[in-house]
């Protein structure tokens, strides 16, 4: 089908501590190459990859023009990265005008094993974690695979983290509560604004095995576990 990726690299990367300081955190190697390379490589080279960028946005764009000169890459700038109000909705809504169709969305810091499946329906990728509490998480009709609820950040009664990767369907429907709700949660903008709308239109769960190279600690996972190994479990 004809679809679009788009990945969220605008942000500063505090979780990541020193790691960020010289350069984003797309570019943070894992098993020898720059995290964003192993989500562009996901993809078709035929599907047009739209990169929101902001903090150090220009070693993102040198990288990948010098690494993909046959990609169709889009980097569209987002002019607030940090501060209350900004986050990945904010971020996302700079990237309003270039997807008008059916559409991938990715954080830079998520990596999965499997093959990422196209968004000819609506679905929210997902992984076990101990607590999930500390994210965005869903419940799941365990039948239908259904999303039935989405909560973020708060305390839940079961164990699904939405990991920052998920299939637009109904794209429009989408961007209309996106751009609507704008509630500030833990400081930022969030996606889940966004995403929760969607339920009413049918989202389906996808559980993928997980690998987030957001923080130091899951970093370190990913660098001894991606692509094959033990998924990361949140702590």
């Amino acid at each position: 089908m004809d679809y679009k990726v788009c990945i969220l690299a605008a942000g500063i990367g505090k979780r990541m501590d020193y790691f960020t300081k010289t350069f984003n955190k797309a570019l943070i190697p894992v098993q020898g190459k720059p995290a964003i390379c192993h989500i562009i490589e996901k993809f078709s080279k035929s599907i047009e990859i739209v990169i929101a960028l902001g903090y150090k946005k220009e070693t993102i764009v040198d990288y990948l023009f010098a690494a993909y000169p046959d990609r169709k890459l889009t980097f569209v700038e987002v002019d607030k990265y940090t501060g209350p109000g900004t986050g990945p909705g904010y971020s996302l809504l700079a990237c309003k005008s270039h997807l008008q169709t059916p559409f991938i969305f990715l954080s830079v810091d998520t990596l999965v094993s499997e093959d990422i499946p196209s968004p000819n329906r609506n679905w929210f990728g997902l992984a076990e974690v101990f607590d999930a509490s500390r994210f965005c998480s869903a419940k799941i009709n365990e039948t239908t695979m259904k999303i039935t609820r989405i909560d973020d950040k708060v305390k839940v009664d079961g164990n699904l983290a939405f990991i920052g990767l998920a299939g637009v369907y109904d794209y429009t429907h989408f961007w209309q509560n996106l751009a609507s709700n704008k509630e500030i949660i833990a400081g930022e903008v969030q996606v889940s604004n966004g995403f929760k709308s969607l339920i009413e239109k049918n989202m389906f769960g996808e559980v993928f095995t997980w690998f987030d190279t957001g923080t130091p600690s899951s970093y370190q996972h990913a660098q001894e576990n991606y692509p094959i190994g033990k998924g990361y479990n949140g702590l």
